[in-house]
């Protein structure tokens, strides 16, 4: 107890030292709180997951594709997961949508993965038409690196996120047609192909090539997506008798269709599919019937280095069969996404991540890739292949250039 009563002035002067220490103890607390909020706050964004959405066809006729991807993908995140993530010690997670092997379903997959999902970035795409329609919607609004699709149209829109894993058309039938004149030598070719953006190139560079060389083309028949009866079209070429048959198709169902027609009808003396699109997934759908045919791809187990080495082994390792290109492509778009944004510090400036992937080399199991002002990587190497025995074999390799 007091042993006097205070006075006005010694009462407000009590009361005014209690009510600012009572306002240091409040302050105190809650910058104690917005700390341990920050902190937490910090916390939960460090241990974000980044999210890189792959669109891929999961059904239809390209399915085989999308099973290519997925095993490739998953092989690249564990990779990337057990050395510690990204971005200070964040997981990279992976989210899949079908494209279904449309136009409409790739710019339904991309809309999901974007809006939905809300992935950092996108990756995928095996056919050409649906990689332009999904760069329409990923324009200007998100990393895009495109796994597989070939079409030159793809990366000449000068679209500045948008980046190819994959040679284009051109790159590709640069060394297939040189191989086709200068190896093959046929004097008269036929031509079937489906009726898409990825042939009409794969179509006028062929004839640019046998023209130049003074080979004449004497059939060209292109198809509709639909088309599953093949007869007409090659008994047509079969009256023309040409040496050498050419084949473009990017759908592995379908082509393993056609050639198993073809073989019902006697073949033809020399026979090649377009570039980049026979993989393992075709071979098996076509049962043998694709035996003796040439391509060419910019992957094989016989890859020259380490890296293609421990890739392959580190794949076999995993799923007890040997990668392809599918597998691999998808491998190296991972961790070329992975990567860049780790080396320019964000996830979602992509004026940076896409700076930092022009500026830098990436290494792969294919030997350094670089990316143009396009955002082109070239293939260090083109193998020229053959089918035997539902496999591809090893013709002649070439250095590019």
């Amino acid at each position: 107890m007091f042993s006097a009563a205070l006075s006005q002035s010694e009462e407000y002067q009590l009361t005014r030292q209690m009510g600012v220490a009572m306002s240091r103890l409040c302050l105190s607390t809650i910058l104690a709180v917005v700390a341990g909020l920050s902190a937490g706050i910090g916390a939960a964004h460090a241990a974000e997951a980044v999210r890189i959405g792959i669109a891929a066809p999961f059904s239809g006729a390209a399915a085989t594709y999308g099973q290519d991807f997925k095993r490739g993908a998953e092989l690249a995140l564990q990779e990337i997961n057990a050395k510690g993530g990204i971005l200070n010690g964040r997981k990279v997670e992976l989210v899949y949508e079908d494209d279904k092997g449309s136009p409409q379903g790739g710019v339904a997959a991309v809309q999901k993965l974007m809006a939905v999902d809300r992935v950092n970035a996108i990756t995928g795409g095996t056919n050409s038409s649906v990689v332009l329609a999904e760069s329409s919607v990923t324009r200007n609004r998100i990393l895009q690196v495109n796994v597989g699709a070939q079409a030159d149209a793809i990366t000449d829109q000068g679209s500045p996120w948008l980046f190819q894993i994959n040679n284009t058309v051109s790159m590709n039938s640069q060394a297939f047609n040189s191989y086709i004149v200068g190896a093959l030598k046929p004097k008269t070719v036929a031509y079937m192909g489906e009726n898409t953006e990825f042939n009409k190139t794969v179509l006028e560079l062929l004839k640019s090539s046998l023209k130049d060389a003074g080979i004449a083309l004497v059939n060209v028949s292109i198809y509709d997506a639909d088309t599953s009866d093949f007869t007409s079209i090659i008994t047509k070429i079969k009256s023309l008798n040409p040496d050498l048959l050419y084949v473009s198709d990017g759908y592995p169902a379908r082509a393993a269709q056609a050639w198993k027609q073809i073989r019902q009808l006697g073949g033809f003396p020399m026979e090649v599919m377009s570039p980049g699109t026979v993989v393992p997934g075709a071979l098996a759908s076509a049962g043998g019937a694709m035996d003796g045919v040439i391509t060419g791809d910019i992957f094989m187990m016989s890859a020259p280095g380490e890296a293609a080495k421990a890739f392959v082994d580190a794949y076999s390792g995993k799923y007890n069969v040997s990668p392809g290109k599918g597998n691999l492509i998808v491998y190296e778009a991972v961790h070329l996404i992975a990567a860049a944004m780790d080396k320019a510090g964000t996830d979602s400036d992509y004026a940076k991540i896409s700076g930092t992937i022009r500026d830098n080399a990436w290494p792969s199991p294919r030997g350094e890739l670089r990316f143009d002002a396009k955002g082109r990587a070239r293939a260090p190497y083109f193998y020229i292949q053959r089918v035997k025995d539902g496999k591809l074999t090893q013709l002649e390799v070439m250095k590019s250039h």
